[in-house]
């Protein structure tokens, strides 16, 4: 099955480490802004982030039911900080001993 190629280019945005990913973001934001006036800069500007507002909304809303059908036992999850918080102690009290 084809994939869109807006979904191809997602995935390939997608392996960019950060660097390179804030530049390319840069690089097109300057590129796109070439010839445009202050109005139509602003227009697409608010265009583009709508465009990522309605991605975030969609994560976070995706985000949030997947934690509800796994939202850990809160007795699991306070017994493992209790061991973390023992190991860092015990950490701590090697240290003082050096």
């Amino acid at each position: 099955m084809t994939k869109n190629p807006i979904v191809k280019l997602s995935e390939l945005l997608l392996t960019l480490n950060p660097f390179e990913f804030a530049t390319l973001a840069y690089i097109l934001g300057v590129v796109l802004s070439e010839g445009l006036n202050s109005n139509q800069l602003q227009s697409l500007g608010n265009f583009y982030n709508l465009l990522g507002e309605v991605m975030q909304t969609i994560g976070a809303q995706a985000q949030n039911l997947n934690g509800q059908t796994n939202t850990p036992n809160i007795d699991d999850a306070v017994e493992v900080l209790k061991t973390k918080v023992n190991h860092i102690e015990d950490i701590i009290q090697k240290f003082k001993t050096l």
